[in-house]
């Protein structure tokens, strides 16, 4: 089987394009399928993942085809001039199935070739944290999304199927075409060594380029977790543009020796296995990959039910805990159960890592691989 997949670029790490690099390796070395992948705009810069040799590579060099490439109508010319791009592609290669990956000027292209080759768009976020998205923007931001992903969605429909992260976006989010739930793989196999859950620590992990992650609430939070427990520490790693606010709010409440703000870091592992609880309290989510890593490592998450996949990810009171979203005593009371209990601790840690098992890359490939032989059966 010939696959396509058709992202912007594999330049920048990110969970989109780490989940792509396990999917192609997977599918070329233990399947045998024959996969290419279309980038847009490569700038000759090495890719961000390690992908096998023997996945194919072809790069539009979408600046080329016109300097102002998104002012004036250069965008509805690059538009036409990409699908007669596709198509000479599409006969050369002769793909099964044509995968899109994420928005951007595919969604504008690739609907509208080669009629005759099915077509999934992969939806990494979902329609219900779009719209919580949306909300922490400035008016003006919030409408341009918002507006934007109206047309998104439209054009969802001109795909044969969708292929979403969690059930919670497939029951809410209305689409009318065929959909697929297909969560994102973690890794080919789950951490040889297991959190131990006996550290005083507590661990979250995000990005701080915006507020969507609501790490003050978890700072905030603290200095009432610490008035019965000063011995437990919460580590948070992360960075970008709001660490320097939440590290006033950790001066602000006299955190400093319980709440530490580590920065980005390279030896994720590590900071896991030295954790006994994973706190989670974004705003909005796809499907929250953190979550998954710490189950692999065998820690109990408490978390938000944020829009979407804590919920999904989560089997609460069996290896964690999900609380009313921006219940914050909920979220505090949960806590305080796992700080106290070490036993209940360890037992939600064990269920934990069996729950993650289900993510590995192995096990989300053989949903990957029904889903092409259905299409294929049905074409």
């Amino acid at each position: 089987m010939k696959i396509v997949y058709c992202v912007g670029s594999l330049i920048n790490k990110g969970g989109m394009e780490k989940v792509l690099a396990n999917k192609a390796n997977y599918f070329v070395d233990k399947i045998g399928y024959e996969v290419h992948i279309i980038t847009q705009e490569q700038k000759g810069l090495p890719l961000c993942y390690e992908f096998d040799e023997r996945v194919i590579f072809h790069d539009i060099k979408i600046s080329q085809l016109n300097k102002k490439i998104i002012k004036g109508f250069s965008f509805i010319k690059n538009i036409f001039t990409l699908r007669k791009i596709y198509t000479h592609l599409f006969d050369e290669i002769q793909p099964d199935i044509i995968i899109v990956c994420e928005r951007g000027y595919n969604d504008f292209v690739i609907p509208f070739t080669k009629k005759n080759i099915p077509k999934i768009r992969e939806f990494h976020f979902a329609k219900e944290a779009v719209k919580v998205h949306a909300s922490l923007m400035s008016p003006k931001n919030r409408f341009r999304h918002l507006f934007m992903y109206k047309f998104i969605f439209k054009i969802f429909n001109k795909y044969d199927y969708l292929a979403l992260l969690t059930n919670r976006d497939k029951e809410t989010g209305n689409y009318k075409t065929k959909t697929e739930v297909i969560a994102n793989m973690n890794q080919s196999s789950l951490p040889k060594e297991t959190a131990l859950l006996e550290k005083k620590n507590v661990i979250s992990v995000g990005s701080m380029h915006d507020d969507r992650k609501r790490f003050e609430v978890q700072i905030s939070l603290w200095s009432e977790i610490v008035k019965k427990h000063p011995e437990w520490k919460l580590n948070i790693y992360g960075g970008g543009v709001c660490k320097e606010k939440l590290q006033n709010l950790i001066n602000q409440l006299n955190l400093n020796k319980n709440v530490i703000l580590h920065g980005s870091s390279n030896t994720m592992s590590k900071h896991y296995l030295n954790s006994s609880i994973f706190l989670f309290t974004s705003t909005a989510e796809g499907l929250p990959m953190v979550l998954i890593e710490a189950l692999s490592y065998g820690i109990p998450c408490v978390s938000f039910d944020c829009p979407t996949g804590p919920s999904d990810i989560i089997t609460n009171e069996v290896d964690g805990y999900v609380v009313e979203d921006g219940n914050i005593e909920a979220l505090k009371e949960k806590l305080v159960i796992l700080i106290e209990n070490t036993e209940l601790r360890k037992n939600m840690g064990k269920n934990a890592k069996n729950n993650a098992i289900q993510y590995t890359t192995e096990n989300i490939s053989k949903q990957w691989i029904s889903l092409f032989r259905k299409i294929k059966n049905d074409k």
